[in-house]
């Protein structure tokens, strides 16, 4: 809330800085939303939205959904005001007005709002600035930093996330690997898709496992984690025309699989396009919204290495309960329903 004309220095660089800050801020409320917002769960209570350090904001209370949608597009439009395509940094590492763009887009994908998605993710597509990758080009691209399909990425060396917790770990290898790929996953791709490529075997303890083996790929923790990617505001663009009733968007949803290498779609359906979400966005953390946002349930895929129960939409389960350490720390703070 800093006035930002009392500050000395290059006015350029210290809008895109403040805007920055602001996307930055609207997209940590919006993750935090997606998880513990009742927004699926039958209710209506959302997150505190911390704007300041004020001493009335050390305790703050649950705001309604509805309030979080309005501060997330508001702190977005406030970013992408001060910030211009002129000032944008030169790496990936850093937020621009493309990443501010790609984040209203995926946001009025979640929340419905087509046109404003729509709209959000062609001026990123039309900026020119970045591609879908080709065939050649995709596996690579994961052990790659600044890929011309990467919007914004975080970025870390082999200096980070030093034992067992990165991604790297969490997906694979004996250490940790926790993260077993389930049949129903793999079954997915056409046997030419380069996606298919990801995938691979692993024998721990004596059983063979298949796992993620090519997203977050190296071992000493060097792969920037892509947050946005172009190929993600391609398919916002075709979902949002699938709703708009649009003509070309099957178009659009075909750019995707005709550089993967895998069959294109006959028809321009929101089935479709969450199947070639799932497929293209798989170990990023998508699934579970989109089944969420479209209304669907959990399915139960694997009752035996699948131990959730498959939760029906709207079931309390669709919203995480609030850690203790939060309620305990904040005594305005209330958990979520169907949880102690």
């Amino acid at each position: 809330n800093t006035d930002l004309k009392s500050l000395s220095g290059d006015a350029n660089k210290i809008n895109q800085v403040a805007g920055q800050a602001y996307i930055a801020r609207a997209l940590a409320h919006f993750d935090l939303l997606r998880l513990y917002g009742q927004q699926h769960a039958g209710g209506n209570l959302g997150i505190p939205y911390i704007t300041s350090y004020q001493q009335d904001e050390r305790l703050p209370a649950r705001q309604i959904v509805d309030l979080n949608k309005a501060s997330i597009f508001e702190d977005i439009e406030n970013g992408l005001r001060l910030m211009t395509d002129a000032n944008n940094p030169k790496t990936k590492q850093q937020i621009s007005t493309h990443t501010g763009y790609a984040l209203k887009a995926r946001v009025a994908l979640y929340f419905k709002e087509w046109e404003k998605a729509k709209t959000a993710a062609l001026t990123v597509i039309n900026s020119g600035k970045f591609t879908v990758l080709n065939v050649g080009d995709y596996l690579g691209s994961w052990k790659s930093k600044n890929s011309s399909n990467s919007i914004f990425e975080l970025a870390f060396s082999s200096t980070d996330n030093l034992g067992i917790n990165g991604l790297q770990y969490i997906y694979r290898g004996s250490q940790y690997g926790d993260i077993e790929v389930l049949d129903s996953l793999f079954q997915i791709f056409d046997e030419q898709d380069v996606r298919k490529s990801l995938f691979g075997f692993e024998t721990i303890a004596g059983k063979i496992r298949l796992r993620n083996m090519g997203k977050y790929p190296s071992a000493d923790f060097s792969d920037n984690i892509p947050l946005f990617r172009f190929e993600e505001q391609v398919l916002i663009l075709a979902e949002a025309k699938i709703e708009l009733g649009e003509p070309d968007a099957l178009e659009v949803l075909n750019q995707i699989p005709e550089k993967r290498g895998a069959a294109a779609y006959t028809e321009a359906s929101i089935e479709n396009v969450l199947l070639e979400r799932r497929k293209e966005l798989c170990f990023e953390g998508f699934r579970f919204d989109d089944l969420a946002r479209t209304g669907n349930d959990i399915p139960l895929v694997d009752a035996l290495r699948q131990t959730h129960g498959g939760p029906k939409y709207g079931t309390y389960k669709f919203a995480f309960p609030i850690p203790a350490v939060e309620l305990s720390a904040n005594s305005n703070m209330v958990q979520n329903d169907g949880y102690k």
